[in-house]
């Protein structure tokens, strides 16, 4: 009977995972579906129907394409690249073939990024606490926000800078600025989404702080290694490599850090003390 109790036991137990693979499955595939119908509308949707002029023109501009060009313009005609000149050019004969694809691949992950966010916090709610579901409801808009506006960031005030210091660093030494155009539009592309997960990392962790899924003691005693370490992430994913750009992201970063520790630090010295009364 024990062996008999053992088998339906291990039986149950498959069955419970086999179930929870199965929703979780479900959960990536409408997450893949997301970033696959965003990639066709970018690839082929045309951004001439946002112009009625051009669009009765009969003149065909992918949605990609004419996202990247104003983005690309706007860089080159903010106040801090005002008096630059820069000349781009093509390294090979399918560079915008490359181009198009890159920004649609970008774009589309911009789109399923808060998708994916919300279709894991469907699958683990059902093993949540009440509270802990609370702190998550909480925590959804802030994280999908922070991601956001580290994108919004990374494109309005962190690219901006490190192309200035990069053509002023040029200006020295009285060269012409001859750029691939397509390390121009992966360099912005790359910023604006590694600033976005970047930005919206100490958000998450102040929340599985919160709810008790992981300690706070971690990271006040290592406080030094984890800000010497996001300077180092900093220095890696900011193109430029150098001092300025990765002190211009890596910045802000430490900030929204230390306010998580102390936040985290306030809401464990609160529970304690409820403990004790009770």
């Amino acid at each position: 009977m024990r062996i008999l109790g053992d088998t339906l036991a291990e039986e149950s137990l498959l069955k419970y995972y086999e179930r929870h693979i199965k929703e979780l499955t479900k959960r990536l595939r409408r997450v893949f579906v997301t970033w696959f119908v965003s990639i066709l509308l970018f690839i082929s949707f045309p951004a001439s129907v946002l112009n009625l002029e051009t669009f009765l023109s009969g003149e065909y501009v992918p949605l990609a394409v004419f996202i990247v060009e104003r983005v690309s313009n706007y860089v080159l005609q903010s106040s801090l690249l005002s008096n630059a000149r820069v000349v781009f050019i093509a390294e090979r004969l399918n560079v915008g073939f490359e181009l198009w694809f890159l920004s649609a691949f970008v774009l589309s992950l911009l789109v399923a990024i808060p998708v994916l966010l919300f279709e894991i916090w469907r699958f683990i709610e059902p093993g949540l606490y009440e509270h802990e579901k609370k702190a998550f409801k909480k925590a959804f808009v802030p994280i999908v926000g922070s991601f956001m506006g580290g994108c919004l960031f990374g494109y309005f005030i962190l690219v901006p800078i490190i192309l200035r210091a990069f053509l002023a660093i040029m200006s020295w030494f009285n060269i012409q600025p001859m750029v691939s155009y397509m390390d121009f539009i992966a360099f912005i592309l790359s910023t604006v989404v590694f600033s976005g997960i970047f930005m919206v990392t100490p958000f998450i962790i102040y929340v599985l702080i919160s709810v008790g899924l992981i300690p706070v003691e971690p990271f006040i005693k290592y406080r030094a290694p984890i800000y010497v370490a996001i300077y180092v992430i900093a220095a890696i994913i900011t193109p430029d490599g150098g001092s300025m750009g990765s002190a211009i992201l890596a910045i802000p970063i430490i900030v929204l850090f230390e306010i998580v520790i102390q936040l985290a630090k306030r809401k464990a010295s609160e529970k304690g003390r409820s403990c004790c009364r009770q």
